[in-house]
């Protein structure tokens, strides 16, 4: 609580708050858990995780960066320290000198998963508060909105599993390919909170309202192919015969061969279409999880969910709740945040 007494005083400061919350997130991790940018070509950057060549396997592509997350002890959930890394990543794609040298960025999990939200072990030492739940929901919507209106078109290569939060991160990219066994599942509701990041709002505008309140209601385990029917995939490949390197390589190559200014061109066009009146629907699915974080559906469901946890892993099945059983308030917050979706005028984005 102590750490993020600090969030009540910002409310009113958007940009005070999530800087704020950036400085106190960062402390909040491991050794073992970091984020990898791997450019094409060499960077001033100061940020000591940025490396100036691609992954074995994506040397070919000539105009592609590549984020990388890295959490093997936790199946890549993001601790608080990753949080702010990624913002810190996110900033050195928006500095010209970096992204008008790329067409493209791919987001991937090392060790065949992609991301399974955030770290639970951090979250119940430390962000069980509704200050602290604040803090995190404020920075992960700041940057992965930041992330969504780069001019570079990104891609989620989800392989192992998309969960919770880091379904919300595939949200994020313009494209998601699947590995055939890959799944995809928004657990939030089994942890009683509501989405946290803004995947709400992007699933939303991804599958529409029916399957948007389903999925989110009911936290139903997406199947690759039951993802590319709902349009969540756009894309999937089969691990044992053509391998993630194979597949990121085909569907990214076509956008690595444009130039630059030609995609970017093609990207603001899409941001400036899709993401009018996108800010109030944020703003109200962020304080939707504000009043849920920290109650007593989260904090029961989170120490549920530890107690599975022990061998040092995060939560990959939540404790089992149906719709049935899961808080009336949790529901309604849910249907409102789809009702608001519904309703929003799309109106000129203002410049």
């Amino acid at each position: 609580m102590e750490l993020f007494a600090f969030v009540d005083a910002l409310a009113d400061d958007r940009d005070a708050l999530v800087a704020r919350s950036r400085e106190v997130l960062r402390g909040l991790g491991r050794d073992d858990d970091y984020l990898t940018l791997h450019l094409p070509f060499a960077s001033r950057s100061p940020l000591a995780n940025v490396q100036s060549s691609l992954p074995s396997g994506l040397e070919t592509l000539q105009k592609t960066a590549v984020l990388e997350i890295h959490s093997p002890k936790a199946r890549n959930a993001l601790s608080g320290k990753m949080m702010a890394e990624l913002a810190d990543i996110v900033t050195l794609l928006e500095d010209p000198d970096v992204h008008d040298k790329l067409n493209a960025v791919v987001v991937r999990g090392t060790g065949g998963w992609f991301c399974a939200g955030a770290d639970l072990r951090v979250a119940q030492q430390e962000l069980t508060s509704r200050e602290a739940g604040a803090a995190m929901g404020a920075l992960m919507v700041d940057t992965l909105t930041r992330f969504r209106r780069l001019p570079l078109v990104s891609i989620a290569c989800i392989e192992g599993g998309a969960y919770g939060g880091g379904a919300e991160l595939a949200t994020a990219c313009d494209f998601r390919i699947l590995e055939a066994n890959a799944v995809i599942q928004f657990v939030q509701v089994r942890m009683g909170v509501s989405p946290a990041w803004g995947g709400g709002a992007r699933l939303y505008k991804i599958v529409g309202r029916q399957h948007a309140l389903r999925l989110l209601c009911t936290a139903e385990k997406l199947s690759a192919q039951r993802a590319l029917e709902l349009k969540l995939a756009d894309f999937t490949f089969d691990a044992a015969t053509d391998g993630a390197d194979a597949a990121i390589c085909s569907f990214v190559t076509p956008f690595d061969a444009i130039a630059p200014a030609v995609s970017h061109g093609a990207k603001r066009v899409i941001n400036r279409a899709d993401d009018v009146s996108l800010d109030a629907v944020l703003s109200y699915e962020h304080d939707v999880f504000k009043s849920l974080w920290g109650g007593p559906a989260n904090l029961e469901a989170l120490e549920g969910a530890l107690k599975k946890t022990k061998n040092e892993r995060c939560c990959l099945d939540p404790p089992s709740r149906s719709v049935h059983q899961t808080s009336g308030l949790l529901v309604s917050g849910m249907l409102a945040l789809i009702n608001l979706f519904s309703n929003t005028k799309w109106a000129a984005w203002p410049v």
